[in-house]
């Protein structure tokens, strides 16, 4: 049953994760689907008719944003407009579930990230690795000490996009995309700030595979930390020939994880070899394996208790920063500071 507090989310965008966020706002007792906005009018009302029948389909989203029934805003456009209309829907006095990645150059960012720090709305972008079972436990365990000092980590983002892939048409364009580094290595970039701290700089390269995307699809970055410790990243997007894969690796000085298995003397003092936690990994790059009920759930409880989000705008333009600075430092061939603001 839906709770007396119903905040009304209106849709922008009406593919596939459009989709996973109509089935995520349905299931939460506070919230329904209250509009949806497409670059199609007729796929607008498909989706409707589909995953909302209450719901106002509108033709422009400026429209969507004057609803007064719209509280939260959803975007679930391709990349090149998200931080255009999460500015929008923040001028509006809207709250704001933004797709990642949050901006695709460093104009966008700054212009997204001044919007977000001075806008009365409440924010979460879909980092959605934060909100995953592992890196839950993952987190949790960190925080125990479980490892000791972590001094290395590798975080790698491989996923082959297939000509099937519901993005492809414009996943493979650069000023659409962003680029690899933007669109899938964010998660990465993200992944190793929330689990190991802020990254002062990055040195990279980058290769492209594959002909039919317009900018280099595989990148590896060696990273810093402000503590002095280093790092890996990498996001491939030509892996076609094995499954997707997101792999965690973190050393410490008193115990280690690989993804799902672990080693740590301050947890089993008899231990002989690593031990595999009994959790999801995060291996798919469908969008239904995704958590995004948690994410959104944790947007409502900061609307309605002040509760922390786990990743705001302000939060997720620190991991964009580093992703934009890796396909930099990866095109001038030198080594790219990150700005700690």
């Amino acid at each position: 049953m839906k709770s007396e507090i119903l905040l009304g989310v209106g849709i922008s965008g009406a593919g596939q994760v459009a989709v996973q966020h109509a089935i995520a706002i349905n299931s939460h007792p506070n919230l329904y689907v209250a509009a949806v906005c497409s670059r199609s009018f007729e796929n607008a009302e498909k989706f409707i008719h589909t995953y909302a029948p209450d719901a106002i389909p509108y033709k422009r989203y400026e429209e969507m944003l004057d609803d007064s029934h719209v509280a939260i805003v959803s975007i679930c456009m391709p990349n090149h407009l998200h931080a255009q209309e999460a500015i929008l829907a923040l001028d509006a006095d809207k709250h704001l579930i933004l797709e990642k990645p949050a901006a695709i150059n460093r104009e966008e960012l700054e212009s997204l990230r001044s919007s977000a720090l001075s806008a009365s709305g409440k924010t979460v972008v879909s980092f959605v690795m934060r909100w995953h079972p592992l890196v839950t436990n993952i987190r949790n365990l960190l925080d125990k000490q479980a490892f000791g000092d972590v001094y290395y980590s590798e975080m790698d983002y491989w996923h082959g996009i297939k000509t099937t892939f519901s993005s492809y048409n414009w996943i493979r364009k650069k000023e659409f995309a962003g680029g690899a580094m933007i669109t899938g290595g964010c998660h990465v970039a993200d992944l190793a700030r929330f689990l190991k701290g802020e990254i002062s700089e990055v040195f990279a390269y980058s290769y492209r595979q594959r002909e039919d995307f317009d900018y280099p699809t595989t990148y590896i970055a060696a990273v810093k930390y402000m503590d002095n410790t280093i790092g890996k990243l990498s996001v491939s997007l030509d892996g076609l020939a094995f499954p997707y894969q997101f792999n965690i690796d973190l050393l410490g000085s008193a115990g280690a994880i690989r993804d799902n298995r672990i080693y740590s003397k301050e947890l089993f003092t008899s231990q002989d070899d690593f031990i595999k936690l009994s959790c999801d990994t995060p291996n798919s790059g469908s969008v239904d394996h995704h958590p995004f009920a948690m994410e959104i759930a944790n947007l409502v409880d900061n609307i309605l208790t002040e509760k922390p989000v786990l990743s705001d705008i302000p939060d997720a333009c620190r991991s964009m920063e580093v992703a934009l600075a890796v396909t930099e430092s990866a095109l001038s061939g030198k080594p790219v500071s990150i700005p700690i603001l």
